[in-house]
């Protein structure tokens, strides 16, 4: 057996050309020549040369036999039984070197049945309107939203969508007359309640209804837009949603786009976000099937956008309130970035954390962050975790710990840590005269006269401590 030679056909990928390669049991090339075709057509002409085109590819026409020398080239086996072949990496040997006789080195590897998951050929796009419905992307996409933390309003309002669209379908599909129900939405609350992470799943879910032609979500605001002159609105805006086409077009603020804009250069004090609007509202009336837009902000805000527009009020009939995350919502945010980042708290820290995120919320209260204030809290302390390993001069070379020992180091969030951290962010002594207090100071117009919790330039009765530390 070790002796056995087998023979193959195999096609250049690249040039499409052939050629014929004998090879030992040990994978080694015993023999190889070009054959006299090239598989350039399928609509019966006659090929009339063989060998690759003169100047490409570095070969010679005049030369019909010549091979790829010291080229490297990628090729399929065409096996005769019609089941996927190999694949075949050839590094062909210099002219001078395969003169005296050195065969090129070979390796092959089995060509799966599915190119598309073994990421070799692209997957195709969805046409629009084919009625493909892949439950097994539905179910992974409803799982992904399903696994999100909190949002239990939004995510039976969006199984309510996907049941009404699929009862449609299948309505349409006997015979049965359906109204037909716009798939524009509006989403509401305030920031960090994960409106753009669900609408990135809304997505996926919708893709895989076949209703769109990719699962992928284009983000923008009004600066993406508008423009500052007449006319050029219009342009920019029909930029942003031929990039959407196909998807889902996400405005984040939308209400942004009509507020005053006599500040904008130009125009005179002209509102280029309604021309920026009444360019969305046609784009979402004629492109029904190629695309769904998704609007997004603070509730009241975007109440009084959409009831002060006409043409947007007749064109979304989805209203999804994310409501406020509450404290349970928040612990397990927290715990989960801090366990996807690799990290372990320690049970003191834990617990000062989440009282930290709580009085941090009663304190902000409207202009709370939720999921963002939470993620602010896991980068900030893991800034002073590095600070304070290097401080110890444990992430130099001559730190004396063991392997295991440094790990741990680099990987457990310890009360210290997070006794530093300072979620009210940037905090300004107002100036007399110049106003920018109200602007920056993060206990402006609260009320709070009490020092922060986690000020430590507090006096010590003023700092927080961790529950049960005393």
């Amino acid at each position: 057996m070790s002796n056995e030679v087998t023979k193959h056909l195999i096609v250049d990928l690249k040039t499409g050309f052939a050629y014929g390669i004998k090879m030992d049991s040990e994978g080694n090339c015993k023999a190889v020549q070009p054959l006299n075709t090239q598989i350039e057509s399928l609509d019966g002409r006659p090929v009339r040369k063989f060998g690759p085109l003169e100047g490409k590819h570095g070969m010679d026409l005049k030369d019909p036999a010549t091979l790829p020398y010291g080229k490297t080239t990628y090729c399929v086996e065409m096996s005769p039984d019609g089941k996927p072949g190999d694949i075949f990496t050839i590094v062909w040997p210099k002219r001078e070197d395969a003169d005296k006789g050195v065969l090129p080195t070979v390796a092959k590897r089995g060509l799966p049945e599915d190119l598309v998951k073994a990421g070799i050929a692209p997957m195709p796009k969805v046409e629009k309107g084919d009625g493909v419905d892949d439950d097994a992307a539905l179910k992974k996409a409803l799982k992904n939203i399903d696994d999100m933390i909190g949002l239990e309003g939004a995510k039976r309002d969006i199984k309510q969508n996907i049941a009404v669209a699929r009862f449609n379908r299948a309505k349409q599909e006997l015979g049965v007359s359906v109204n037909p129900i716009s798939r524009h939405m509006v989403f509401t609350g305030n920031p960090g309640t994960g409106k753009t992470t669900f609408a990135r799943e809304v997505a996926k879910v919708y893709h895989a209804l076949g209703f769109i032609q990719k699962p992928e979500v284009h983000e923008v605001k009004r600066e993406d837009l508008v423009a500052g002159f007449v006319g050029q609105t219009a342009l920019k805006t029909k930029e942003e949603i031929e990039k959407a086409k196909g998807g889902v077009l996400f405005i984040d603020e939308a209400y942004a786009l009509s507020r005053e804009s006599s500040s904008e250069g130009g125009g005179g004090g002209k509102d280029f976000g309604r021309e920026a609007i009444d360019t969305l509202v046609a784009a979402m009336e004629n492109m029904r099937d190629d695309l769904i837009v998704i609007v997004a902000g603070y509730t009241e805000p975007m109440k009084n956008f959409i009831e002060a527009n006409p043409g947007l009020k007749s064109r979304f009939m989805t209203y999804i309130n994310f409501e406020d995350y509450d404290q349970k919502d928040l612990t397990a945010i927290m715990d989960f970035m801090f366990k996807e980042r690799g990290y372990t708290v320690e049970p003191e820290a834990r617990d000062y954390a989440i009282q930290m995120i709580e009085e941090e919320r009663v304190r902000a209260k409207k202009d709370f962050g939720n999921g963002r204030t939470v993620r602010n809290l896991v980068e900030k302390v893991e800034k002073e975790l590095a600070l304070r390993l290097e401080e110890e001069n444990k992430l130099g070379k001559n730190h004396g710990l063991t392997q295991e020992e440094l790990k741990k180091e680099l990987t457990t969030i310890r009360l210290v840590d997070m006794q530093k951290v300072n979620l009210e962010g940037l905090k300004v002594k107002p100036v007399k005269g110049i106003g920018l207090g109200s602007a920056f100071s993060a206990n402006s117009g609260t009320g709070d006269k009490q020092p922060s919790a986690v000020n430590n330039n507090a006096p010590k009765s003023a700092k927080r401590k961790a529950p049960g530390l005393g």
